[in-house]
């Protein structure tokens, strides 16, 4: 079922690095046009504003898994394994609870914005708000998903020596095994 679920996530960062290569091609594409004909293409700006948001939501919950996100576990390494996995459980339990409020305000202002027929933008491009919505509600709970196995996996095995490679120094400097 783990293994299922990181294939999930593998294709929601993949999706989201294809819609960062859309873009890429669509603001080159708006600023040759602007340089060269002084025609920029409509909606550009609003594109990239709710494309910001979209990538970044599909993509939260496979770096949690992969470990790739920004963290510093220098102290959590000078604690003792039992310390070690008391601390990534409750930071996992943290995570579901932030996770599951956003995903519960999320599907509020989903509803809401589907409901008035919410859109962004100025015609000829408008773009409806509730889609990026669902987007973020779909990250927030696959990270909710993803802290919860990360719970279950620390409460029962404790962290990896690959997810804290500090704790090998500290271990190798004090003598003793981490």
């Amino acid at each position: 079922m783990t293994r299922l679920f990181g294939g999930l996530l593998a294709g929601m960062n993949g999706l989201a690095s294809l819609w960062v290569l859309f873009l890429v091609g669509l603001i080159s594409t708006d600023v040759l046009a602007r340089s060269l004909f002084n025609a920029p293409l409509s909606g550009v700006p609003e594109i990239v504003k709710f494309s910001i948001v979209g990538m970044v939501w599909l993509q939260m919950a496979y770096v949690l898994r992969s470990g790739n996100h920004l963290r510093t576990t220098l102290v959590l390494a000078m604690l003792p394994r039992g310390g070690q996995r008391l601390v990534l459980v409750l930071n996992a339990l943290v995570g579901i609870g932030m996770f599951a409020m956003i995903a519960w305000l999320g599907t509020i202002e989903m509803a809401k914005s589907y409901d008035i027929g919410a859109f962004e933008g100025e015609y000829p491009v408008r773009i409806p708000v509730w889609p990026i919505w669902a987007i973020l509600v779909f990250g927030a709970v696959a990270t909710l998903v993803q802290f919860a196995l990360d719970a279950v996996r620390y409460a029962v095995s404790g962290p990896s020596s690959a997810e804290l490679p500090e704790a090998e120094l500290v271990a190798r400097e004090k003598g003793t095994r981490p």
